[in-house]
């Protein structure tokens, strides 16, 4: 794995963000002002309650226990973009009422099978479907529109795309969620996630470095490929849609012996720190797959085990498909009194989520003070405008996406 001179020219150039240090020491003065239980928060993204109005399920220390983002499944999604709006709307008017950190709010937006949003917005097919039958600028046009609708919807991060190779490995796990070739892969998941971005919408390369056939959800994958193999196989189309600079990326729960001997991808150093940071360069999120999945709890990773572990890895935020992580939050304070290392882990995933918030404009960044605030102009209306503004504009923008996709089933 040291070897990668084909490589080196595009891990060079691909996502390097220069922060400055007057920024840092903004956040860090920000996260200051935070309790221990807020800034620990911010590191999660779960679940959350219902699809009408918002209140939180947990407290802590007699407030509010918010995470640093909710994760919206079927179930969170009410039966009309109106609806929609109203609930994503609550949770903003919630967290200014009681003065709580605003969360970013997240889904998994693929297409195809993989679409919590099916009814709702314009028509998005699988990846597979898309690379098989659009153009690479139809696919951009796709995926702008797309984004156009989760933003006045009132999301801020889409979970995808899938940037792993269709192959005899991942086939019948993957199936039509990736685009297919290398040459595919790498081209597509780089315009999806200029696309998402380029209107505001935060994007997820995943899931990194890759998958088999074996389900997350009930084992533990398991990649034997040779390290050129991994080079090759799974590298490299990660390797080029980091040029597009996503937001995030969300590992995998595999394993790969050949790297990492027996330790899942999401919860190794090797992974995060070395091969994903270091040598492709991505200063982004690093995103833990939901840690209840079976594949780290049969195998000795009970969450708050699991939650320390991706830590100390170098995520920078565990995921929950669980609504209440209180009790982990309370591990996570207890266990970093005993350990400076997984303090200074949990301080700078904390600092890299406030970071992400900035890029997103829910902070604010005042040069002149070097401070930064939440954006008061980040609220749903200052940003969206009115109800009856955001339904006109969804409008619009969901008969694009339904023409677009019409003409290209015709041309087929």
């Amino acid at each position: 794995m040291k070897n990668r001179s084909f490589l080196c020219s595009a891990f060079l150039f691909a996502n390097i963000f220069a922060f400055s240090s007057e920024i840092d020491v903004a956040i860090d003065s920000y996260l200051d002002s935070l309790s221990p239980e807020e800034q620990i928060a911010q590191i999660f993204l779960v679940n959350l309650d219902g699809n009408a109005d918002f209140k939180a399920v947990e407290t802590l220390n007699e407030k509010p226990l918010i995470p640093g983002g909710y994760l919206f499944f079927s179930y969170n999604i009410a039966h009309s973009a109106e609806q929609i709006i109203n609930f994503t709307d609550s949770i903003y008017n919630y967290c200014k009422k009681n003065k709580i950190v605003q969360p970013y709010l997240a889904i998994d937006h693929e297409g195809g099978d993989v679409n919590r949003l099916r009814n709702i917005v314009s028509t998005l097919p699988s990846q597979k479907s898309v690379s098989e039958n659009f153009s690479p600028k139809q696919i951009y046009s796709l995926y702008s529109l797309q984004a156009e609708q989760l933003k006045i919807l009132g999301f801020t991060l889409n979970i995808s795309p899938v940037a792993e190779t269709l192959n005899s490995l991942n086939v019948d796990f993957l199936s039509d969620r990736s685009f297919g070739s290398l040459s595919k892969t790498a081209v597509f998941s780089l315009i999806e996630i200029r696309a998402y971005q380029d209107k505001g919408v935060g994007a997820v390369a995943k899931h990194f470095p890759g998958n088999t056939n074996t389900d997350p959800h009930s084992g533990l994958p398991e990649i034997k490929l040779s390290p050129f193999e991994v080079e090759q196989i799974l590298l490299l189309p990660f390797a080029y849609s980091l040029f597009a600079k996503p937001s995030a990326v969300l590992m995998s729960h595999a394993k790969i012996p050949a790297i990492s001997q027996n330790e899942s991808a999401g919860l190794s150093k090797k992974w995060i720190k070395e091969i994903l940071r270091e040598e492709l360069g991505f200063s982004g999120l690093v995103l833990s797959d939901d840690i209840f999945m079976q594949a780290l709890s049969q195998n000795g990773y009970p969450p708050e085990t699991a939650a320390q572990t991706a830590i100390l890895a170098g995520s920078d935020v565990i995921m929950l498909s669980e609504k209440k992580f209180a009790h982990i939050v309370k591990n996570l304070l207890e266990e970093q009194k005993n350990s400076k290392t997984l303090q200074e882990s949990l301080r700078k995933a904390a600092h890299n989520v406030i970071q992400f918030k900035v890029n997103l404009g829910i902070f604010i960044y005042d040069s002149e003070k070097n401070t930064i605030a939440e954006n008061p102009n980040f609220s749903p209306e200052n940003r969206l405008g009115s109800l009856a503004d955001r339904l006109s504009a969804f409008s619009e923008s969901f008969l694009k996406g339904e023409q677009l996709v019409f003409l290209m089933e015709e041309v087929k």
